[in-house]
This record gives C-alpha cells, structure tokens and sequence, in this order.
C-alpha cells in the first residue's frame, strides 16, 4: 500500500482507540476497555490507579463507578508518529466528573490533560502498549444549581440502555 495512505488508516484507526478508552471509561465498561490494551507488557500510569491494561481497566472503572455520578471525556489534538508496527501518540483531553464531596455537596471537577501513549500493531488493528496521564490543570466546583438539569434531554447512563451504547451495539457488561 502507498505510504501516505497507510499512515492516514494507521492514524484514524488509533484515534478510534483513544475514543473507545473514553467510552469505556465514561460509560464504566471494563471488558471493553481492557480490549484496547496490548494482552501482556502493557501498563497504565493514571497516578492513583497504575497497572498492567487488563489490571488497570477493572480497578479505574470499579472507581469511577464506585465514586462519581457522571463522567465525560472530550478528546482534542492527536500528535502520532507511526514507525512500522509501533507508534507514539500524545493526545489532549478534557475529563469532566460530577461527584459528592466529603460534605456531601456535590461538585463538578474538570481536568484537562494529556494521554502519552505508546501503541503496537497487533493483528489489523491497533493497541495500547503504554500509557502516562499527564495533568496539565484542574478545577473543582460547588455545584449551586444545575440550570440544564430539567430540560427534557435524554439523560445519559452507564448502563446497556444508554442510546449512544444501543445504537453503536458496543459491548456493555455493567450490571
């Protein structure tokens, strides 16, 4: 295949990895999320949650879901460097978290960041190999008053029933 039109296919099918990891993450779906890592030798460094993938994807989901309401990944620039069945990306992020406070307020925390990976081909596709969670900055919010709250939208869920989950037909084993 021509060169340039290899690295336009490796470029997008690594970019649906990064955006599989934040379905996974945001919807709490660990069998998925360790799908997109590389089986053996592959490592998470998310500061309070580091590991092998598989390791990683159980404990950070079991997390999330364990003490936030509601979180959203937003995915931004890529930078990615293929070199023949290995490559590097560094991808910008914004994580939003809706949680309770010690005070049982609830609050709004937003990071934005970076994802520092390094990836290997494995069959035709495409997988985590390594990957550091750079925090650039973060903010916590009080949350006063949610104006958006009683607006009639669909609300989002972790569980299989979620519309973007049921139309995608994406693995969800949260119980």
């Amino acid at each position: 295949m021509e060169p340039r039109l290899q690295e336009i296919i490796d470029h997008h099918e690594i970019r649906k990895v990064l955006a599989l990891y934040c379905h996974a993450c945001d919807r709490t779906d660990a069998a998925l999320m360790t799908s997109i890592y590389v089986a053996e030798g592959s490592y998470d460094d998310h500061g309070i949650v580091k590991g092998p993938g598989p390791h990683y994807a159980r404990e950070i989901t079991a997390l999330i879901k364990n003490t936030t309401q509601a979180i959203s990944h937003t995915l931004g620039q890529s930078l990615i460097q293929v070199e023949g069945t290995e490559a590097r990306a560094e991808t910008f992020f914004l994580a939003f978290m809706t949680a309770e406070g010690e005070d049982g307020t609830p609050r709004l925390s937003q990071l934005a960041g970076r994802f520092v990976d390094r990836l290997e081909r494995v069959g035709d596709g495409w997988k985590i190999k390594h990957r550091i969670a750079v925090h650039d900055l973060s903010i916590t919010h009080r949350i006063e008053d949610d104006f958006l709250a009683s607006n009639q939208l669909v609300r989002g869920s972790r569980l299989a029933d979620d519309p973007g989950v049921a139309l995608l037909g994406l693995a969800h084993a949260v119980p």
